[in-house]
């Protein structure tokens, strides 16, 4: 006798599936649609059953069959469009996403997901209308909030970026939703929250930390994420990501190479290590970025990064070259493309440089780098400091970027508008490659600018402004008598010198952090670049000295007799680093040997790091700045162009010509004097690039000395 067959329904189907049993699932649905070919709802239970299983051509299939069967239902157009968004076939899935808006335009998550859909084809404006009225149906909605943050950020909108991360924040925070990366954008759809625990919650934090510019937070999460999943190469780049950001480079260092050991054949990997290595080790950030190429010549990250580095190391025409492959690979990437601009720029080949900025304003006309860098193009290259002002303005409103405020704060510098100048100047402190370098004094408490206490002044950024706001010492000790001064070790002996008075701390800038810690009985810490704020109000705060840093008079004598008799004077040719804009400070040495004719003298070479001049040379003398400083004191006359041996010589008292770029630093000033140095004279190229005009005065100077 035949036993009786047990009858099923879509229902038992359901059940079986929302138990997690994919398979019996599967097994019920098939055989419904064998019975019941046009089952929609059968049909659509075994296409998601198939999909949990992986085998997605199969659920592709049953899915489209659903959405054939019954028009009417939006669900069964979303679950098929996310499948073929899983699929790859991106505007297939738009078009399933927006049939099943049209059957009903309340559902938040397909908006959601065809703003996701928008944003993997590069339509960021498009995504972001999406994810908005994704939460204006449900407010609540965290994974929009996150996505609509990657939307803004993709536009450049960095503020309100930041606050739609923020608000994500607060909702994971409270129900802990699924990680940034694997959320519709960017990887497979994530239906189930994971939880507190889970090491991808804990990246997607940090992440987030990131955004709402919280360094230690995120590097928290990602430590523990690390904790709990070390075989994540992801999290360990991240955290090197981090930690550079933060200043912290040996142990960004050690973070980078522990991911190259987990994956060292991922061409991703090693171009995002050239990321985290430029600009602190361009020499490392070049070699991870051509291994990145070697194991895949289209990554579009390797050649991105592999040109910054070749533009930090002033490898300009190779930097050009790997940029613009960068661009091809990726042509919508906006830091690409202003990466290349940049370089342009700096080769001197200003039409391309515009004309790429042009298309990308037009595209992105909010986007705070673009507007930083149009800014920076007006001021350097123009000449326009009403415009590049303009610029700068725009980048504030379109994002809370500290260098925004940092540029109009320049800008005041430059045109000597120092009642407003000094406040915006403090945003330096907040800037990426400046942080650290403040936040290891930030536990103790900051000066007021009266009280006489033991207080610690720092000194920041390079050399030369080590030696400038070292001018406002005297001033500084009028109004506290206990100053303990840290510098950089090279200033030592020299500034112990000039202020006898100070306790002066020699400290590499790596360990300042560390030494800090071991001072005893500090009140209270300055910046030495936030004196001006408390003595240089004003053009008649600038005193006019005759030097207030003093060389070593026994090394000055033997520099003399070293020279011997006759008029000596010094050249110094290349100015600072790429980053600082080398080549726009810098010139050939063939050009300015013709003038050592002019005037009858000796010409001494004071330029850093080269060897193999016509001129007089004395290796090693530029390492030691005790020693320098006893050079120039030896010496007639400097000329420099832009850099640290300017500061030196007008520090010293010394007579300084200073071969300057069209709009060079704003210490430099535009007026053919430096105030911080009376006896320095400015020669200003009249256009962009052009050094003939400056050239030509300098002959003159010195043929005028020949016969003084």
């Amino acid at each position: 006798m035949a036993q009786a067959r047990a009858v099923f329904t879509t229902q038992d189907a359901k059940n079986a599936l929302d138990r997690g049993d994919s398979a019996r699932a599967e097994a019920i649905s098939a055989e419904l649609v064998d019975a019941e070919p046009r089952n929609a709802a059968a049909w659509h239970v075994l296409g998601l059953a198939c999909q949990k299983q992986g085998r997605l051509e199969r659920a592709l299939e049953a899915l489209s069959k659903a959405a054939d069967q019954d028009r009417r239902v939006a669900r069964y157009h979303h679950d098929l469009a996310n499948a073929l968004l899983d699929d790859g076939k991106i505007d297939r899935a738009i078009s399933a996403f927006r049939r099943a808006l049209r059957i009903d335009d309340a559902l938040a998550e397909v908006h959601n997901d065809l703003g996701a859909a928008y944003f993997r084809k590069g339509w960021h404006a498009e995504a972001e209308e999406c994810f908005r009225k994704a939460i204006e149906r449900k407010p609540e909605h965290g994974i929009a909030y996150a996505n609509l943050g990657a939307a803004l950020r993709a536009q450049g909108r960095l503020g309100d970026s930041r606050r739609a991360y923020q608000r994500a924040l607060m909702l994971r925070i409270r129900g802990f939703l699924p990680a940034f990366l694997q959320w519709r954008i960017g990887g497979a759809r994530t239906s189930q929250a994971q939880s507190i625990g889970d090491p991808d919650e804990l990246q997607a934090q940090a992440l987030a930390f990131e955004e709402a510019r919280d360094l230690p937070s995120a590097l928290a999460r990602l430590r523990s994420a690390i904790e709990r999943k070390p075989e994540r190469s992801e999290y360990h780049i991240n955290l090197a990501r981090l930690l550079a950001k933060s200043g912290e480079y040996n142990a960004a260092l050690e973070a980078a190479l522990r991911a190259l050991k987990l994956e060292p054949g991922s061409a991703d990997v090693h171009a995002t290590i050239a990321g985290v290595y430029h600009p602190w080790r361009e020499d490392l950030a070049e070699q991870a970025a051509r291994r990145a190429i070697e194991l895949d010549p289209s990554s579009h990250a390797g050649h991105g990064n592999l040109a910054a580095a070749l533009w930090g190391e002033g490898r300009l025409e190779e930097a050009a070259t790997h940029g613009r492959e960068a661009v091809r690979l990726q042509p919508a990437n906006i830091a690409y493309r202003t990466n290349l601009a940049l370089i342009l720029k700096d080769l001197g080949r200003m039409d391309e440089a515009r004309s790429l900025y042009r298309g990308m304003v037009e595209e992105a006309p909010r986007h705070p780098r673009l507007a930083m860098d149009l800014g920076t193009l007006a001021l350097e290259c123009d000449g326009d400091l009403v415009a590049a002002r303009a610029w700068y303005h725009k980048a504030q409103a379109a994002s809370d970027e500290p260098r925004a405020l940092l540029s109009e704060g320049i800008l005041d510098l430059l045109e000597r508008r120092f009642d407003t100048a000094w406040d915006r100047y403090e945003a330096r402190k907040r800037v990426a490659d400046q942080r650290y370098q403040h936040s290891i004094f930030s536990h103790l408490p900051a000066w007021d600018g009266k009280s006489d206490c033991r207080l610690l002044l720092y000194g920041e950024q390079g050399l030369g402004d080590e030696i400038m706001y070292a001018s406002m010492v005297p001033e500084l000790a009028r109004r506290v008598s206990r100053i303990t001064l840290m510098c950089d070790p090279r200033l030592g002996a020299l500034f112990q010198r000039s202020f006898p008075a100070l306790e002066v701390v020699a400290e590499p800038r790596a360990s300042q952090g560390e030494r800090v810690k071991q001072l005893q009985h500090i009140d209270a810490v300055v910046a030495a670049g936030s004196l001006g704020g408390l003595f240089r109000r004003s053009l008649s705060d600038f005193p006019r000295h005759a030097g207030y840093l003093v060389a070593d008079s026994a090394k000055v004598a033997a520099w003399k007799e070293r020279l011997g008799a006759g008029r000596h004077f010094g050249l110094s040719w290349i100015g600072g680093l790429q980053k600082t804009g080398r080549s726009r400070r810098s010139l050939p040495l063939e050009r300015l040997l013709p003038l050592t004719q002019a005037a009858t003298a000796s010409w001494v070479s004071l330029q850093h790091d080269f060897a193999g001049s016509a001129l007089r040379e004395f290796p090693g003398v530029t390492q030691d700045l005790d020693e320098l400083a006893g050079l120039i004191g030896a010496l007639e006359l400097i000329v420099s162009v832009c850099n640290t041996t300017v500061h030196l010589a007008g520090a010293l008292g010394k007579e300084v010509i200073v071969m300057a770029p069209f709009v060079p630093e704003w210490r430099y000033g535009l007026s053919g004097d430096m105030l911080w140095y009376p006896s320095s004279r400015v020669l200003r190229q009249s256009k962009y690039g052009d050094w003939q005009d400056v050239l030509a005065r300098l002959e003159e100077l010195l043929r005028g000395r020949s016969h003084a």
